[in-house]
């Protein structure tokens, strides 16, 4: 997916509405203000970045993004909601839609410029070029101290800080970590479901992405998979815990022999 000089703002609000679009012009970045679904998905498709007043009573902009995150074209623009910190149900319909992040509505105020800025660096920027994230690397320790529950719970916080779309890094490898962790608990389709989920994130990101090995990832989990298939829910109990996938990291002489392309994250 490659990043657009574009943010796509559903924000009635003339308030919030200007300060956006002030700091969008500052950073050389294009507000869109999409009428309708067809608009919206249009929008989405050509931008780096969504944010959305959860408030919003005129238009059904939950099923909008329900409907923009099931696509390919659109799934990877990463969408910020926010509203009143006190009205949970709010916040879990916007979780539940598909919003990558809700905030309370002071606190996208605070952190509105920062959020401007890391959707103008993502038009330039190539984040697999980046080194990883400490709490990236402290959840990879996890994973490959077989923690993975903990891992998830690390992964998980690192992918929600992140806006870019290489925040699917992260959300890739936590859940390679927790198709494993069905397998120790026995669970064949929940373990062969969730691998085939983790793939579709990673794909992007092959062969490797701040410094990780992902080819290898992906190459070693797909052959825990299909061990599992090929055993059945039955013998699941049979899989060797040394067939369970690490994670590699590579040195700075193969990173600089990896070319992922600029366009991915």
């Amino acid at each position: 997916m490659s990043a657009q000089r574009s943010i796509v703002c559903i924000v009635p609000d003339l308030f919030f509405g200007v300060k956006v679009e002030n700091l969008a012009r500052r950073h050389g970045l294009v507000v869109v203000v999409p009428p309708d679904e067809l608009a919206f998905r249009a929008a989405l498709a050509e931008a780096s970045l969504a944010v959305i007043d959860a408030g919003v009573t005129d238009r059904p902009w939950t099923e909008w993004v329900r409907v923009a995150k099931a696509r390919p074209d659109t799934r990877d623009t990463p969408i910020i909601a926010f509203g009143s910190h006190v009205d949970r149900a709010l916040r879990e319909r916007a979780l539940e839609a598909g919003v990558d992040r809700y905030m309370a509505r002071s606190s996208f105020v605070d952190t509105l410029p920062e959020i401007v800025a890391r959707a103008a660096r993502a038009v330039k920027d190539d984040p697999c070029r980046e080194p990883l994230p400490e709490g990236a690397l402290h959840g990879i320790e996890e994973f490959n101290a077989g923690q993975f529950f903990e891992q998830h719970e690390t992964l998980e916080r690192v992918w929600r800080a992140e806006t870019r779309p290489v925040r699917n890094l992260y959300r890739g490898i936590l859940q390679i970590g927790v198709a494993v962790l069905h397998v120790e608990r026995g669970n064949a389709p929940g373990a062969i479901k969730t691998f085939e989920r983790a793939f579709r994130w990673l794909e992007p990101f092959r062969p490797a992405c701040q410094g990780v090995d992902v080819e290898r990832l992906v190459r070693d989990a797909r052959a825990l998979c299909e061990t599992i298939v090929s055993l059945g829910p039955e013998r699941i109990a049979q899989v060797d815990r040394s067939a369970f996938p690490r994670i590699h990291l590579l040195d700075d002489a193969e990173r600089m022999h990896t070319h992922p392309a600029t366009d991915r994250a």
